[in-house]
């Protein structure tokens, strides 16, 4: 289920969140102290871009502080192994990404915690779109020469991307899954580094979410091929879609969600939920999210719960097709 559609029906369902919310004294009364959101990333990167503006926005609604916390290292592992051991009582809860929570559930044999056990799905957040770029050099303007290139020289283009089993890496295995040209992947500790490698030449492409790439297709030092939304990105709107470029089924979405420990109360998961879905529907966090190239979520606790287990059996095929492995 694509990103888009998911959020057609978030904006219905969580104009009814509020009103369905158990009257309970556990949803009274919480919270009774700051609320800690646990980004297992360092700063900077679109999660926790999103955190803080989400954070910062709903914290008059909780009537308590919202702290962000990065705790990063192992690919995101470490964050989200603290919390999934953290005091199951809502003050403590994690930003969840495809990488942390749809991937390493196949890719990574013990990631330090169950996805499907150890949390409880909160809310659909927000997502971004990723991008296809090429260094200068690469004599290609779209995906499908990118792809032609790569079946005329099998193994011999190579692509950054900043580290294992993140959704950039995901997608450019997606690509190969589909199309079954053979591109080298050289993994780098974080997307700066590839991308002053991809602008260099020391790798030919990449792929990378747009608001951390969109910069370098602006000013041309890198060349955009594709983006992997639904729609156009509105700050690189020269870039067609995948979908224009004859790949109707390939749109992906990175998306972010907030879990907490899998004990928390539901009547706890279900108001941090209603204040959760009012805040991403705050007229001026929209401005801020739209204007960071981020796609505004939002919704029931089981729809991001179904969209979980979708994108978990999503990745879990490219995985085992394309033999990736953890080295």
């Amino acid at each position: 289920m694509y990103f888009k559609l998911i959020i057609s029906f978030a904006l219905v369902i969580s104009c009814n969140v509020k009103a369905q919310m158990p009257n309970s004294d556990a949803s009274v009364n919480f919270p009774t102290r700051p609320i800690r959101i646990v980004v297992p990333y360092v700063p900077g990167g679109s999660t926790d871009l999103l955190s803080r503006l989400i954070g910062d926005a709903s914290s008059d609604l909780f009537g308590q502080s919202v702290i962000v916390e990065n705790r990063a290292g192992a690919g995101g592992m470490l964050g989200t192994t603290f919390v999934a051991k953290a005091q199951p009582d809502g003050h403590t809860i994690v930003i969840c990404t495809v990488g942390t929570c749809a991937v390493n559930p196949t890719l990574i044999k013990n990631p330090g915690y169950d996805i499907y056990k150890d949390f409880s799905p909160i809310i659909l957040i927000g997502g971004v779109m990723n991008v296809f770029v090429v260094n200068n050099s690469v004599p290609v303007r779209n995906i499908k020469e990118l792809i032609t290139l790569a079946r005329n020289q099998p193994g011999k283009l190579t692509f950054g991307s900043g580290g294992i089993g993140n959704s950039p890496h995901m997608t450019l295995e997606l690509l190969q899954y589909r199309t079954k040209v053979n591109i080298i992947h050289v993994p780098y500790k974080g997307s700066g580094a590839a991308i002053i490698d991809a602008i260099s030449g020391q790798v030919d492409m990449m792929v990378e979410n747009e608001p951390s790439i969109q910069q370098y297709v602006k000013n041309g030092r890198l060349r955009g091929v594709a983006v992997t939304g639904a729609k156009r990105s509105p700050g690189i709107p020269l870039v067609a879609t995948m979908v224009e470029q004859g790949y109707s089924d390939f749109v992906v979405e990175p998306w972010f969600a907030f879990l907490a420990p899998s004990k928390t109360p539901g009547t706890v998961i279900h108001k941090l939920n209603a204040i959760f879905n009012m805040t991403l529907n705050n007229p001026k966090l929209r401005l801020k999210l739209e204007d960071a190239n981020l796609i505004i979520g939002g919704g029931s606790t089981e729809l991001i719960a179904n969209h979980m287990r979708s994108e978990i059996d999503k990745w879990a095929k490219v995985i085992k097709a394309n033999k990736i492995k953890v080295d």
